[in-house]
């Protein structure tokens, strides 16, 4: 059998990731009204999950499925692309970074961690499309694969847990760090693991510049 012939299903799965990332979207802003159950801790203080939004994280899984998918079958049957390496990426980024915008915008998450995550990303991006100019590739270090998985593992629980709307407004540190805890940890895993990559791709430019 011809492998090759299915060289696009990665392809496939990224575009798949970003439409579905649409459909998540407009199901987290969905007639939040209609409670599908309650998640309770600390005496009822966490409550309110409903049913879009129980919808909504269903679909953030399949969405990293694919994501976990389409890198393993690139990987095991070297169906990597140009498209591939250029969208797989992007796909991720509009997957986590959509869904902590709405997170933040119906009050489960606080801004100023969505923006930092956001401005990291933004900064890496530049700094591999300038690196990418010098022929330099940088893969990504172990603290960006545990910051993706932070993320995940995050946007899940608070999918379906921890979703109490101005929470992290309360003055209860116990109801700020469980709703926050893994967010807190993927934000700054995920500037340890920004300034690793900018500090390999300097180095990297240093020794072109010597060897020129």
């Amino acid at each position: 059998m011809n492998k090759q012939k299915y060289a696009i299903i990665p392809n496939i799965l990224t575009i798949f990731r970003i439409g579905l990332t649409v459909v998540i979207v407009i199901l987290m802003f969905f007639n939040q009204n209609d409670n599908l159950y309650f998640f309770t801790i600390n005496n009822g203080y966490f409550t309110n999950t409903y049913k879009t939004l129980f919808a909504s994280g269903v679909l953030f899984i399949i969405a990293s499925i694919s994501d976990f998918l389409d890198g393993f079958l690139a990987r095991k049957y070297h169906w990597v692309s140009d498209f591939g390496k250029i969208w797989d990426p992007i796909a991720d980024k509009v997957l986590t970074t959509s869904v902590y915008i709405c997170f933040a915008v119906l009050g489960f998450v606080p801004f100023y961690f969505v923006i930092i995550m956001f401005f990291r990303d933004l900064v890496i991006d530049g700094y591999r499309i300038q690196a990418g100019k010098y022929g330099i590739v940088v893969p990504a270090n172990m603290y960006g694969k545990v910051k993706a998985v932070l993320q995940m593992f995050s946007i899940i629980l608070i999918f379906f847990a921890f979703n109490f709307p101005g929470g992290f407004t309360s003055n209860n540190v116990f109801y700020y760090l469980v709703q926050n805890l893994l967010v807190i940890l993927a934000t700054i895993v995920s500037l340890v693991s920004g300034v690793i990559y900018i500090l390999q791709i300097e180095n990297k430019k240093k020794l072109i510049k010597l060897n020129e």
